[in-house]
């Protein structure tokens, strides 16, 4: 209903927007390069961090940017308390 009164192409704030239109910060950058660097030597890499700082939509994009035959993605949803 929204999407149309505000003439949106798309649903704001949908898992299904298309990585290359997402909002490209400095954070997000970081851990992509660090993503690739763990990537190249073959390590284990953990993203950890608080709800909706933007976990999910950095490993999507690290995933669409890297050639995925080369590399085995695990998401692992924790729901921890400390």
């Amino acid at each position: 209903m929204f999407e149309q009164f505000y003439n949106f192409a798309n649903t704001p704030f949908s898992r299904t927007i298309p990585t290359k239109n997402l909002y490209r910060g400095n954070d997000s950058d970081e851990l992509i390069e660090r993503l690739k660097y763990a990537a190249t030597r073959q390590l284990f890499a953990v993203v950890l961090g608080d709800s909706g700082t933007g976990k999910t939509t950095t490993l999507r994009r690290f995933c669409d940017e890297t050639h995925e035959q080369n590399y085995i993605t695990m998401y692992i949803l924790s729901f921890a308390q400390l």
